[in-house]
């Protein structure tokens, strides 16, 4: 209710003067196809199980919180690289969209042989990964998968070979070998913004197979590295040395949840709530959403460039994508058109606010129809204005009769991304119908 108020009260302060607002929405009569979980993303989470790896079907966290997921749990290398590395029908790959932002919010990266299953992927399948989290998608790992994220092991200088070396430095291996393991919450670790672990902050029984660790003595490793657990295993090396941390490079990345044990199996208890709380951690580290430009008063502004094109600013829009846009209006409260004709027989959204976008924006000037061609007409404030495009059309998902991947049917389309063309215009004050005095 207040939020709606809210909305109502912000519609009525840019319709002033008797200007037309077209597209002023309560959030109940909006109607937008992504979940509540996926603002901007076709999905949450993308479980890795290929080559190497635990080919692990079911993530009981991920169930557990409610998040939309798809894996690949095979062995077929082949398989592994259409996916990851593309394919004509989807060449950017499952983990991207076309102009190379993520299309998942996180990936997760089961145990097993970091550098096999690294060497596995080759250097466009890495690449594929390491571009996924600098633009902004999350990473989480556990065992395998924490090593597999960084720079290589115990002190050697050079990067290994098959690693991503997205987390920049080396870790340490326990030589802990199908044990059971205690974790300490330190009182300031992030995990406890989400579950409490008790009044003695542990949580015990976690199993551990030959895993990693960070040391706490001061070094460059520690730089910008959050320590979010630390191991209880008395009278052996990794003891009180750092279980599970975290990265994050910087508001465009997304952040790193490295895990050295195996928690992630677990359906019930405090193991789960701690598998739970490193992924929601993970997933509000996901990057802010680029601008891809600023719209001239007037200038029609074509989206119809192809990956292949490696011109992002003006690449074409996936499923469930969102593309942001900054506008500038000039003194004096203006009438604006925002025009957008998209690729016939998709879904376009259009959104119009003044602050800049994030992934959790709800904008109150909307325009959430069914149809490729919208327009909104108000009248703005002068200061700088984001126009936000989401593709509403997305592809229908269902296990392949292996059950090892997810296949796509529906509009394939989309995959490869569809066009469309955008303008916003100003007009002087006084010219209302039809907006005849541009600027």
């Amino acid at each position: 209710m207040k939020q709606r108020f809210i909305q109502t009260v912000l519609c009525l302060f840019l319709g002033v003067g008797g200007f037309q607002v077209d597209t002023c929405y309560s959030q109940e009569s909006s109607q937008v196809s992504a979940s509540p979980q996926t603002p901007g993303f076709y999905k949450d989470l993308f479980m890795s199980g290929g080559v190497r790896l635990s080919s692990r079907k079911t993530l009981p966290a991920a169930e557990s919180l409610g998040l939309s997921y798809e894996y690949y749990a095979g062995k077929d290398e082949a398989k592994q690289k259409e996916l990851f590395s593309g394919s004509p029908a989807d060449t950017n790959g499952v983990l991207l969209y076309p102009d190379g932002q993520p299309r998942f919010r996180m990936l997760y990266v089961n145990g097993g042989s970091a550098t096999l299953h690294g060497k596995s992927l080759e250097l466009d399948g890495r690449q594929a990964l390491r571009q996924f989290y600098n633009a902004g998608g999350s990473y989480c790992g556990s065992c395998a998968g924490s090593f597999l994220s960084g720079r290589n092991v115990g002190k050697t200088s050079t990067r290994r070979l098959g690693y991503l070396h997205i987390f920049p430095f080396n870790t340490l291996n326990t030589g802990l070998k199908k044990e059971r393991v205690g974790h300490f919450i330190p009182d300031n670790s992030p995990l406890l913004r989400y579950r409490t672990f008790g009044d003695d902050h542990y949580v015990d029984d976690i199993y551990h197979n030959n895993g990693n660790w960070l040391s706490l003595e001061t070094g460059k490793r520690l730089e910008g590295t959050e320590i979010l657990a630390r191991y209880d295993t008395p009278d052996k090396k990794p003891h009180e040395g750092a279980a599970i941390w975290a990265y994050k490079t910087g508001q465009a990345s997304g952040r790193i949840v490295n895990i050295g044990s195996h928690p992630e199996g677990i359906t019930s208890g405090e193991r789960l709530s701690l598998t739970e709380a490193c992924f929601m951690y993970a997933l509000d580290g996901t990057g802010q959403p680029p601008i891809k430009g600023t719209l001239v008063n007037g200038e029609v502004r074509s989206m119809n460039q192809a990956t292949t094109d490696k011109d992002p600013a003006f690449t074409k829009i996936g499923d469930r994508q969102t593309h942001h846009f900054r506008f500038d209006v000039a003194t004096g409260r203006q009438p604006v058109q925002i025009e957008l004709s998209g690729q016939e027989g998709f879904n376009f959204h259009l959104f119009v606010q003044p602050s800049p976008p994030s992934r959790e924006t709800i904008a109150a000037i909307r325009d959430t129809s069914t149809g490729w061609n919208k327009t909104l007409k108000t009248r703005l404030a002068p200061g700088t204005w984001y126009v936000s495009v989401h593709c509403a059309t997305s592809v229908t998902a269902s296990k392949d009769e292996s059950g090892a991947f997810y296949k796509y049917t529906g509009p394939l389309k989309v995959l490869n991304g569809v066009s469309y063309q955008l303008k916003a215009s100003q007009f002087k004050t006084g010219s209302r119908r039809g907006f005849l005095k541009r600027e």
